[in-house]
């Protein structure tokens, strides 16, 4: 999300963020530490809220990210690029659709192979779980050769969240992925695995803050699907 200026209330959700100022500083509250500088990187399941007065650029990297990898293992944010973020983030902020920019900045995140990258095992499983929403915890244990118990703490140790709540997660990238102008809330709910519109506005107020009508009202919002570069959505 490229957004003009930000201040949201304490949330917690399952991706990773890496916090962009265009310009400035941002202050950023993680857990019991208050940050003030440009760029600011907040792991998975990690409580959080941002108050930006100017420009900033606000990126979700999913738990099994490489990109997220790659960034986490950096000693300070001072070493991450900042120079090279911000113009490549710049460029896609001027209001137009550009779902190859958006994919070739994410492959050039993705750049640097993580040392210590995840469990071969979790990543699979994880993209199994993008592709087929249907399997449980017990079909990708068995397919990793694992009990299920044993199965669950490795992804939990792994990628620092639960399996469950990496379910969730799937679920609201599923919502965002599938809003088309004039569906209701109860349609997108249903379309996306969740029990209910309450359902639904529940998880997405407890992990972003907000709706995604939020973030939509009075602009167009483009998503575009960057594990595979193929999908755009245009939101109004």
């Amino acid at each position: 999300m490229l957004l003009s200026a930000m201040d949201n209330r304490p949330h917690q959700h399952v991706a990773a963020s890496l916090l962009v100022s265009l310009d400035g500083l941002l202050r950023v509250n993680v857990d019991d530490r208050c940050l003030q500088q440009p760029l600011v990187r907040v792991p998975p399941e990690a409580r959080q809220s941002l108050h930006s007065d100017g420009p900033v650029a606000v990126m979700h990297l999913d738990p099994d990210e490489p990109a997220w990898w790659s960034l986490r293992e950096a000693d300070a944010d001072a070493q991450l690029p900042l120079p090279q973020l911000r113009q490549g983030l710049q460029v896609l902020a001027d209001g137009q659709p550009h779902a190859d920019l958006a994919g070739a900045f994410i492959q050039q995140l993705r750049a640097s192979a993580p040392l210590n990258p995840p469990d071969a095992r979790v990543v699979r499983a994880c993209q199994q779980l993008r592709a087929d929403n249907s399997l449980d915890l017990d079909a990708l244990a068995a397919g990793a050769n694992l009990s299920a118990s044993r199965f669950r703490r490795l992804f939990s140790e792994q990628l620092g969240v639960t399996f469950k709540r990496y379910v969730l997660h799937l679920k609201c990238q599923r919502a965002l992925s599938l809003w088309e102008s004039g569906m209701t809330l109860t349609e997108l709910a249903v379309a996306a695995g969740f029990y209910d519109q309450p359902h639904l506005n529940r998880t997405l107020r407890a992990m972003f803050d907000a709706l995604p009508s939020r973030y939509a009202r009075g602009q167009s919002v483009q998503v575009v699907d960057l594990s595979a570069n193929t999908r755009t959505t245009s939101m109004e």
